[in-house]
């Protein structure tokens, strides 16, 4: 599991993450994340493609690919990763780069402005370069805060919770921490040739795509086309994530009855049940729910159908009940769990927090 980095130093983020009356991403180090990949290694001398082990926190994964791929003189498709990691949070996931490439490795951060650091370490060979969607899901270690006392002696009392809850894509999908989470909006514009619109709402994200938009001095749609077909592909991917979003909120109110609870984080809408049993009927209602997919190849639009699960369930650890050193009279408890490719930790802990309060 990862563990605490001294370069992320333990200041509170510039914005915490409430979850009801908790709190998460107190600091970045609240927040691990591991991300869980099953490669195969092949010898040197047979490799095409060399593995590396990235460390990070706060930079988003699309961003740190560039600066990365920028530093090697490489392109960013060269560089292959899994998933996209959150920028709050100590984060570690595997890239690879062609054989030709190779990373700078250290043990120290490369400590960036605003206590951003990162860090690349050898992991070995392959001859398969690291696709989106390889990971089989991801380990988590978080430290939730602003826990009452009774609450950490009651709910949290358990050494285990077995948990089910609703698989909503969550408010990292639709744009980034202190930023208008409006990502949906520029795939839509997209998807239907506004181009303008598409960059005109994209400068607007706070994103790092933000600023690489607004420079632009060509046809918007040049823009997004020149980009790594896979940032390219995440803004119409965000456009089918809000309308899944939808439909399991209509699914939940149908099924769930009363045990629902009606939540807006980062203007983004969320219907969540506020017990476990709730979200076992909207599994019996419906296991999944189709999808759109969609991915930019060679500068045109694949799409293709798909399903999501509707409900996620995984086991949570609890562990390490102390004093909150950030919020007097208050606890702190840590939870560990692994969650599945494509389900947010985040969305976990705050459908969590609405069954204990």
């Amino acid at each position: 599991m990862v563990s605490a980095w001294p370069g992320c130093l333990p200041e509170p983020l510039e914005r915490s993450r409430s979850l009801n009356e908790f709190e998460v991403k107190h600091i970045p180090d609240d927040f691990l994340v591991r991300e869980s990949v099953a490669v195969r290694h092949t010898p040197k001398e047979s490799a095409t493609h060399r593995l590396y082990l990235l460390r990070k926190c706060g930079y988003t994964t699309m961003e740190i690919v560039r600066a990365i791929a920028a530093a090697a003189g490489t392109t960013e498709s060269s560089i292959g990763y899994c998933g996209l990691k959150d920028e709050d949070g100590v984060t570690e996931q595997l890239i690879s780069t062609p054989l030709a490439v190779s990373l700078p490795t250290s043990d120290e951060a490369d400590v960036g402005t605003g206590g951003r650091w990162y860090t690349t370490q050898h992991y070995g060979f392959t001859n398969t370069p690291l696709r989106v969607g390889q990971m089989e899901g991801n380990s988590f270690k978080v430290v939730l805060r602003n826990v009452e006392p009774e609450h950490a002696t009651g709910f949290f009392s358990r050494k285990k919770i077995n948990f089910m809850f609703l698989n909503y894509f969550d408010t990292q999908r639709f744009g980034v921490p202190n930023g208008p989470h409006l990502t949906h909006l520029v795939g839509a514009a997209m998807l239907e040739g506004r181009w303008d619109d598409a960059r005109k709402i994209l400068m607007e994200l706070n994103s790092p795509e933000s600023k690489l938009a607004a420079d632009w001095a060509g046809p918007s749609r040049d823009f997004f086309f020149q980009l790594d077909e896979r940032v390219t592909s995440f803004y119409p991917a965000a456009h089918a994530s809000f309308a899944w979003n939808e439909h399991l909120a209509e699914l939940a109110t149908a099924a769930a009855g009363a045990c629902v609870r009606r939540i807006t984080v980062d203007g983004i809408s969320f219907t969540y049940v506020t017990e476990s049993a709730a979200a076992a009927r909207v599994l019996a209602e419906a296991h999944e729910l189709p999808t759109t997919k969609y991915r930019f190849d060679g500068g045109a639009l694949a799409r293709s159908a798909s399903v999501r699960a509707t409900v996620a369930q995984t086991v949570i650890e609890v562990d390490d009940r102390a004093d909150d050193e950030y919020f007097p009279r208050r606890k702190r408890v840590e939870l560990s769990f692994f969650l599945p490719s494509g389900t947010y930790a985040t969305a976990a802990i705050r459908q969590l927090a609405a069954q204990v309060s």
